[in-house]
């Protein structure tokens, strides 16, 4: 992730990253069917990106490298690569910027073509969000029968939404910091919001011009009211483990980064096997959850040919095991917002 205002010496190494992501997305996705532009930074404050074909160059303006995170500069890099490949490869040149050559081009790589930024919810979606919203208010109770009714109906009303509504508005979203190591706890939230709400992902690299190095962070992809809907339990099940690790930690013996990393992982556990309670009362019903093709499709556009890797999680000490037990008790809430629509982000190209 870039850091906002960072030092503009050090944006030779930025543009490095960044010829770098052109490779690899050229390589990936477009069998290296382009020849590399220059690249450069630009003080436009109209303009995010711009591909110029008399240059052959890719321009970025630097209060969009200087001010976003590094997931969305790659995303009007890859609005630029749609354009060089329109022109040099399908040999567009007299369309609109963003005609029909361009857009098939965008339709294939999974780019925002509309240069509105990412798409919103559907009037349907958000009408549905909004429902489970106001269930998981209640899920808040202090009756535990009551808040625990109030979670298994979100949870159904978003599983049966999922496979009755068709599928539309693809996006994404990067979650949490991006971390040198990914530790297994991590993996596994990623693997229960994969499971249980209705988004696909994938751990992938982003560049922290801070310390010119790479860093793993966890993508998901799906219908803008699913990846919405994932972004909040990720980070709400993150600040839950902390919060209970802040008051479980006087009770052990020892409390250093391994007995942390041991508790979110019981934590995380814990509640995945709550969730699979409730998956399985769905599946008596009729209710299966098979996942979205589409979705998948749309993440292995945007990155190409993925590999799984196989991960243990060590358990069965005494910081697991109370993460176990206090995940097991988690009920899923969240306050009304008023609001289930994400931020957009205006590309210009």
């Amino acid at each position: 992730m870039s850091t906002p205002n960072w030092p503009r010496h050090l944006e030779p190494r930025f543009l490095r990253a960044v010829a770098a992501e052109w490779r690899r997305f050229n390589h990936h996705q477009l069998k290296d069917g382009l020849k590399q532009p220059l690249f450069e930074l630009i003080d436009s404050t109209e303009q995010l990106g711009r591909w110029t074909l008399g240059t052959r160059t890719i321009s970025l303006s630097r209060r969009l490298v200087h001010q976003q995170p590094w997931g969305v500069v790659v995303e009007v890099l890859r609005h630029e690569i749609a354009h060089q490949y329109a022109h040099e490869v399908l040999g567009a040149v007299d369309e609109t910027a963003h005609g029909p050559a361009f857009r098939q081009v965008c339709a294939r790589l999974g780019v925002d073509a509309t240069a509105a930024g990412l798409p919103t919810p559907s009037a349907e979606d958000a009408k549905v969000h909004r429902r489970v919203e106001k269930l998981l208010a209640l899920a808040g109770s202090d009756n535990r029968h009551e808040a625990e009714a109030a979670m298994t109906e979100a949870r159904r009303l978003l599983l049966v939404h999922n496979l009755q509504a068709p599928p539309s508005n693809y996006t994404w979203r990067h979650l949490g910091k991006p971390t040198g190591r990914v530790s297994p706890w991590r993996r596994q939230l990623a693997a229960l919001l994969i499971q249980h709400f209705f988004v696909e992902g994938l751990w992938i690299q982003v560049f922290d011009v801070g310390v010119d190095a790479w860093r793993t962070v966890l993508e998901v992809c799906g219908t803008s009211g699913n990846v919405e809907m994932a972004a909040w339990v990720h980070d709400w099940l993150v600040d839950t483990a902390e919060r209970l690790w802040r008051n479980e930690r006087t009770l052990l013996r020892t409390a250093g980064p391994t007995q942390r990393a041991h508790f979110f992982s019981g934590v995380v556990r814990g509640f995945q096997e709550r969730l699979h309670q409730g998956a399985k009362r769905s599946e008596a019903e009729g209710l299966v959850w098979v996942g979205d093709p589409k979705a998948r499709a749309y993440l292995g556009d945007r990155h190409g040919p993925t590999h799984r890797v196989r991960y243990t999680v060590k358990s069965g000490d005494a910081a697991w095991s109370a993460g176990l037990a206090h995940g097991r008790e988690l009920v899923l809430h969240k306050p009304v917002t008023g609001s289930t629509g994400g931020t957009g982000r205006l590309l210009r190209g």
